[in-house]
């Protein structure tokens, strides 16, 4: 089975699969809207497929369209600045993005400006393509398809910097088995309606909810604007949703609101994920939701991306696990050595199952080091209990995770280097009450050189998207770095 299947075999539902804004788009509708743009395109473009669009139902119908032509699907943060637009671009090869009215003028503003290659933007609502540079309709490169279930489906950014990217690959068969996984983990079925406030470009919302859905051939809600808990409660309880996915920042905001949530009979799982929360605020969200199950997730996008759930029997008992491996996946804990550790033992955790990603594009150095003997190193520290319930416990990596959202700090450094002020940065987390942690920033200027904080304010927010701005900048003689001169950052010595 394909992506592109999920979709074609309900084309003649007249079922709502998507509610946006108050209108409801069935799969019949979908699929015709799909069928339009993707032969319309069929001749367009290389292998890799970009979309530009917020959430929404054109985010949809542009991610089948992609789908249904046979062609990986890349998906481009709808808040990405210019040099993350054109850094994906250049990565992956694009010739044909899709977008729509709301975000065409500033890609068109960014690749007109910036861009040497020649590019194809088409807009969902208009039907208009719009070329850039010197391509035609046909690529003169040759096309591979993405036909077999063993194929990339999709690329997901995970981390690396705009000189250095890094795109996880992930095949039909990936993203087919983890929804079957998530599907048997939570017994769900056709008339679960689930609630979107995360972005669906991220393996979380995409595989989890957007794709688990139509799977099932339920519905999805899809929530617009910034998050408020009164908000998304009232959306709940309009659109008679039966599972969200959440990010620990929004059961903070949730908590402190004090609103009550009892009036929720439809509501039957609250997921959550992607990064730390207090047993507090977690004990204080199955207090306000006590008909509704609290469901504790972990997981990586290049295991498809769900690993494991602590179902909502287990909530109270096994307060700050993240559960027990979803069917279809194997989660284990080794040592420095690849050998499997004791319950109760600290060590990396790793992943096995047909979740498990076809590898980094263009990076097969890596890939060898991720993937060893069919084991998914997730570069997460954590330790199983005499239960074989998975505890978090560190971070390997030195990802930032900030509501939710995995921030690297190369990125921020890479940027902040090029500022004629700035010898070197030092990007590092810090603590934040709501977000759980922030970027903050050490900086080295060049000697003699005179650095303006509030100027260098005004660089990152010009260069980078709001979530990874420095909540601090410090000034520094030097950075401390580790003996083969790589900066010495914490918790990764």
């Amino acid at each position: 089975m394909r992506i592109k299947d999920i979709l074609h075999r309900k084309r003649n539902r007249t079922k709502t699969a998507v509610i946006y804004k108050d209108h409801e788009y069935s799969y019949n509708d979908i699929h015709r809207q799909v069928l339009t743009h993707s032969e319309n395109l069929m001749d367009a473009g290389s292998h890799n497929v970009g979309i530009f669009i917020s959430n929404s139902a054109n985010y949809v119908i542009a991610y089948f369209s992609a789908a249904y032509m046979d062609r990986v699907i890349i998906p481009i943060e709808a808040n990405s600045k210019k040099n993350q637009i054109l850094s994906t671009i250049a990565y992956c090869e694009l010739e044909l993005i899709l977008t729509d009215n709301q975000h065409f003028a500033y890609l068109w503003e960014v690749v007109s400006k910036e861009l040497d290659q020649g590019i194809l933007l088409y807009n969902v609502d208009s039907c208009e393509h719009s070329y850039f540079g010197k391509m035609g309709k046909k690529s003169e490169k040759k096309r591979q398809g993405s036909e077999g279930e063993e194929d990339v489906a999709i690329m997901l950014h995970t981390s690396g910097t705009t000189s250095d990217p890094k795109k996880v690959m992930l095949t039909h068969a990936n993203l087919i088995s983890n929804i079957e996984s998530n599907i048997a983990s939570l017994a769900l079925n056709s008339d679960d309606r689930s609630l979107i406030v995360l972005p669906m470009c991220f393996g979380y919302c995409n595989t989890s909810q957007f794709l688990t859905h139509f799977y099932l051939g339920g519905s999805i809600v899809i929530y617009d604007g910034a998050f408020v808990p009164k908000r998304f409660l009232h959306f709940i309880e309009k659109y008679q949703c039966t599972n969200s996915t959440c990010i620990p920042t929004m059961l903070y905001l949730l908590v402190k609101s004090n609103r009550k949530a009892d009036h929720l009979p439809y509501f039957r799982y609250l997921c959550f994920g992607g990064g730390r929360i207090s047993e507090e605020i977690l004990a204080r969200t199955i207090d306000m939701l006590p008909e509704t199950g609290i469901v504790q997730t972990y997981g990586q996008t290049e295991a498809g991306p769900r690993v494991t759930c602590l179902l909502p029997e287990d909530a109270r008992r096994k307060l700050g696990s993240v559960g027990k491996a979803i069917p279809g996946v194997s989660v284990k804990v080794f040592d420095e050595y690849d050998q499997e550790v004791p319950s109760g033992t600290d060590g990396e955790i790793v992943v096995k199952g047909k979740n498990v990603m076809k590898g980094y594009y263009k990076h097969p150095d890596e890939t060898e080091r991720t993937i060893v003997n069919g084991w998914l190193h997730t570069g997460d520290m954590g330790r199983f209990d005499d239960e074989g319930y998975l505890y978090i416990v560190g971070r390997k990596k030195n990802v930032i995770i900030s509501g939710g959202l995995n921030i690297y700090p190369e990125e921020i450094e890479e940027l902040l280097r090029t500022h004629p002020a700035v010898s070197e940065a030092y990007v590092y987390p810090q603590e934040h009450e709501l977000l759980g942690e922030v970027p903050a920033v050490r900086i080295v200027p060049y000697a003699g050189g005179k650095l303006d904080i509030k100027e260098l304010y005004e660089y990152c927010k010009a260069n980078l998207e709001i979530q990874k701005i420095p909540s601090v900048i410090e000034v520094a003689d030097h950075i401390e770095k580790t003996y083969n001169g790589k900066i010495r950052r914490v918790g990764n010595e």
